[in-house]
């Protein structure tokens, strides 16, 4: 029975997949901080994530952002799917981290003979990545900081970096990560989170963020609304 949920609140499915004895996947077993792939390295595999969590950077002459957070029962490596001849990303294990590791032409053949409706779960899954990408870039070029603060909080309220309170949430990540993920500098992101803290939307503490989404949501929404209330401009004489 598969697990897995990915942002769009349906099932993977693709972790019965990876059990499967007849795909003869790898496992790996990665201290905290190992590099699984780097930008340069050949895409040539699909990774699974059996235990832990694995981060994914984009790398530039400029520093690295935090694109997702992939935990137990996710998949990464799409690069390697597509054809791509290197990853173009960083991938780096968080913790104790269990990886099943297959090369992409075997899951691809695997797939069209073994589980055709598991491929068409891919390929949604593959979509919903893609439209999240393209959210993603739009809030760079169109969103304020602190706007895009709150989506990240939001988002990874939901990834395996957080650990569920009642309707809290406690987020295990650095300011630095968090600013690499929104796209700002450490400095600026704390100021923040300071903000939020003093409204009481947050608590902090040694590298983790204490929150209920929820109400990070509805704030965001009303301060949207406020911030994008049309001005009535008065008649000139």
């Amino acid at each position: 029975m598969c697990s897995a949920i990915v942002a769009n609140g349906e099932c993977s499915c693709l972790d019965d997949v990876w059990m499967n004895p007849g795909l003869k996947a790898e496992t790996i077993r990665a201290h905290s901080g190992t590099v699984l792939f780097e930008p340069e390295d050949a895409a040539e595999n699909v990774w699974y994530v059996e235990q832990g969590q694995v981060r994914i950077y984009q790398v530039n002459v400029s520093g690295a952002r935090l694109l997702r957070i992939a935990g137990a029962g996710e998949w990464f490596g799409s690069a390697a799917l597509a054809g791509l001849q290197s990853y173009g990303k960083r991938a780096v294990a968080v913790g104790s981290t269990s990886i099943r590791r297959v090369s992409s032409q075997d899951l691809l053949t695997f797939l069209s003979e073994q589980s055709p409706q598991v491929a068409i779960k891919l390929v949604r899954e593959l979509a919903v990545r893609v439209t999240e990408a393209q959210e993603d870039a739009a809030r760079l070029a169109f969103d304020d900081c602190n706007s895009r603060l709150i989506k990240a909080l939001v988002r990874f309220s939901e990834s395996a970096a957080a650990e569920a309170d009642g309707d809290r949430v406690v987020l295990r990540i650095t300011h630095q990560q968090l600013a690499q993920a929104v796209g700002a500098a450490r400095e600026t992101i704390s100021l923040a989170l300071t903000e939020l803290r003093h409204r009481k939307l947050l608590q902090t503490g040694r590298n983790q963020l204490i929150y209920k989404p929820q109400v990070l949501q509805e704030w965001f929404e009303v301060r949207s609304a406020v911030r994008n209330r049309p001005v009535a401009l008065e008649a000139v004489a």
